[in-house]
């Protein structure tokens, strides 16, 4: 299966920056098939990188969408979806923004994105996880968890940016708000309008509802500001150490949305082997054609958030211990064998 991937400044960009599935082929000197790279990535040496367009069987974009609407390039991606169109080939892009803006569509590219209203995106967008390094074996050093024995009161961890203050819920606002402007100014008939939302205090409204609950053991940290304003590396590292340490002794964690309508800490508790407690705010899923994602978490919709301790309780009480332990292990599969960029290659060529 052949890859072609444009060019682009190899030297000067942070590869953290393009798109993840690029980067097994990634070199300062160019794209490139690497054998000891791509068993980095678990990428089968069947899938190949190739210089020719015409001699590939799909297209990635390193450079995100994002990317080329800013820096005014929108010809290029026009130009290459008409010579695809040409070639029968597919392009896979991703958007990287905590906002969830429609970009306008290209008859051959496919959008991948974390974040977004399910409800406002055509189906050429699909949802893509979070990438993060394994953390859980990187700290623990084990490859998978210890499942935990199901416990007669769940408990609930969560350690984060979560706030009451009128000054921080304001500036959350005002910022959607200034968002929409922008959005309005650029096509006053679209309709991918930001809701309004003040995350950090929504997140702490219902770790509050979740704590008043005699029914459930919540073990809380609360920060004012993201990483609990750490700024040098030591300050850091204490503070993701106490965030990793805050999962691992919890069975089940909150997870809703923050600037974006994503969780980075939904595809964290699925590397820790936990069972997030999902609070859908029109969210877009990765996988959602072979995961259902309701059995793997406990499904909160945001016009339920009033009952979510109700809703844990309920679901702890129903769950077997023989199925509290294997959804823990399912959550720690799914994310070490799905969420992965050797998978959606894998699915990429499959679909071809």
């Amino acid at each position: 299966m052949k890859i072609f991937i444009p060019n682009i400044n190899f030297k000067e960009v942070n590869k953290i920056s393009i798109f993840v599935l690029t980067r097994p082929f990634f070199s300062t000197e160019g794209w490139v098939n690497d054998v000891e790279l791509k068993k980095k990535w678990n990428i089968p040496q069947s899938i190949c990188y190739t210089n020719s367009i015409e001699n590939s069987d799909f297209v990635l974009l390193a450079n995100s969408i994002n990317w080329y609407f800013i820096n005014k390039r929108r010809k290029d991606l026009e130009q290459l979806n008409v010579q695809c169109e040409k070639l029968n080939l597919n392009i896979y892009a991703f958007i990287n923004n905590d906002f969830g803006v429609a970009f306008q569509e290209f008859s051959n590219i496919i959008y991948y994105r974390t974040g977004g209203f399910k409800s406002q995106l055509s189906s050429k967008n699909i949802g893509f996880p979070v990438a993060l390094s394994d953390h859980f074996q990187r700290i623990y050093k084990l490859d998978d968890p210890i499942p935990r024995m199901k416990s007669q009161k769940p408990s609930i961890g969560f350690c984060g940016h979560a706030n009451s203050g009128f000054l921080k819920r304001t500036k959350e606002l005002t910022k959607c708000f200034l968002e929409n402007c922008k959005r309005f100014i650029e096509n006053p008939l679209r309709k991918d309008w930001e809701p309004l939302f003040a995350s950090a205090y929504e997140r702490w409204s219902l770790l509050i509802k979740l704590q008043q609950s005699s029914k459930l053991d919540c073990q809380f940290i609360f920060r004012v500001n993201y990483r609990g304003g750490a700024k040098t590396k030591k300050e850091k590292e204490e503070t993701t150490l106490e965030y990793y340490n805050n999962l691992f002794h919890t069975d089940y964690v909150l997870c809703m949305r923050g600037a974006g309508n994503f969780s980075v800490r939904f595809y964290e508790a699925l590397m820790m082997g936990k069972i997030p407690i999902f609070v859908n705010t029109d969210c877009l899923l990765p996988l959602e054609d072979e995961i259902d994602w309701k059995k793997q978490v406990v499904w909160v919709e945001w016009h339920q958030r009033q009952n979510i301790a109700e809703l844990v309780f309920d679901f702890h009480q129903k769950i077997s211990n023989d199925e509290f332990i294997q959804l823990q292990q399912s959550n720690r599969k799914i994310w070490k064998e799905k969420l992965t960029t050797a998978y959606f290659l894998e699915k990429i060529s499959n679909a071809v």
